[in-house]
């Protein structure tokens, strides 16, 4: 079903008008999206948040992740962590994460953020990383950033447990403005 909006603008009962973003909070990003995500409920506007295996996330430049359209800067991403040695809980969430042989590195920068519900419990964290080109001896900061939100194991009731079958974490990955091509 199309219906008329604004100057003439056609949408789908499902898009969005020309002009809005998707722009989630981060309790949004973790209560509507990584926790039905974990517990294999349904995600809202699933197509937003493109699932990626972490292997292939963190083997990747992030300029590869991607498809530049509209003058896009940010990106999110499911990551499922299932491989034991590339998952950033594997290698500890603070630890930094190469890419390809060589090709770059995510270096995660200060502490690991606590997220709050209402009633101030922690039940999530997000951490801040930046991608670094070239080897660890010899790098280059780029203006690739992203965001990893992590779901706190004793967020989740008993009964959420036994629903939950795979490991999730939700990247939001996000480009500079002196984007320079690295």
């Amino acid at each position: 079903m199309e219906a008329e909006h604004g100057q003439g603008a056609m949408m789908s009962s499902g898009q969005l008008p020309v002009g809005f973003r998707f722009m989630p909070t981060d309790k949004e990003l973790i209560t509507h999206y990584l926790m039905n995500k974990v517990f294999d409920r349904p995600v809202p506007a699933a197509e937003a948040i493109q699932d990626i295996d972490a292997t292939q996330f963190y083997s990747t430049h992030p300029k590869n992740l991607v498809t530049f359209s509209c003058g896009e800067r940010e990106w999110f991403f499911f990551i499922h962590e299932d491989n034991e040695n590339c998952s950033p809980s594997a290698q500890g969430r603070r630890n930094i994460r190469v890419v390809g042989n060589g090709v770059g590195f995510w270096k995660p920068n200060g502490s690991e953020n606590p997220i709050h519900n209402e009633d101030g419990n922690v039940y999530a964290s997000k951490i801040f990383l930046t991608y670094f080109s070239g080897s660890l001896r010899k790098a280059k900061k780029t203006h690739w950033k992203m965001v990893e939100y992590h779901l706190h194991s004793d967020s989740h009731t008993e009964e959420e447990y036994q629903v939950q079958r795979r490991e999730w974490v939700l990247g939001r990955l996000k480009r500079g403005n002196a984007y320079n091509g690295l």
